[in-house]
């Protein structure tokens, strides 16, 4: 019996001290692992990019003339239409809830129309915007486009105007 006894003994110390090695290799794997994990994350780190700029946007429509538009300015230019400045033709605007926005680009653009896409307010007295091309073969008039605003929103703004690819519009 005492044979059996430290046999199983023997056995038991056998066991354990393979299995503590086991854990010390699982270890040590681990290790390595908490070390390549880190290097990615260092590496992903020295990859990241910062974000683009973000601005505030101003709401705005576009408006859709259906008894045909305003007649064309003289020269390009951008107007800000309220309630007292406006020309004779805006009668039925809502000037108690909103001013107008119009843009017209030099006529350089020739046979293009522009759009209206963003309103970005990039200071406190800047607004940029923010427009797309639109091909119109056949158009004599320069490119223009209208937007209603929440009145007052343009109040003592200045602009500057680029297209989508970030290309300055001429106006003049």
């Amino acid at each position: 019996m005492k044979r059996v006894l430290l046999l199983l003994l023997a056995f038991s110390f056998a066991l354990m001290s393979v299995g503590c090695g086991m854990l010390e290799k699982m270890a040590d794997a681990g290790k390595g692992k908490g070390d390549q994990a880190s290097e990615e994350s260092s590496e992903e780190a020295a990859e990241a990019i910062e974000p683009n700029k973000s601005y505030k946007e101003l709401e705005f429509e576009r408006i859709n003339w259906i008894g045909g538009a305003p007649p064309v300015e003289q020269e390009g230019g951008i107007w800000v239409y309220t309630k007292d400045k406006h020309p004779a033709g805006f009668g039925n605007q809502d000037w108690d809830h909103e001013d107008v926005l119009y843009i017209q680009a030099s006529r350089e653009y020739e046979h293009q129309d522009i759009v209206i896409r963003k309103l970005q307010v990039i200071s406190d007295d800047v607004v940029k915007i923010v427009v797309d091309w639109e091909k119109d073969i056949g158009r004599e008039a320069p490119p223009r486009d209208w937007a209603t605003v929440e009145t007052g929103a343009l109040d003592g703004k200045k602009f500057v105007v680029e297209d989508t690819s970030g290309e300055k519009v001429k106006l003049k």
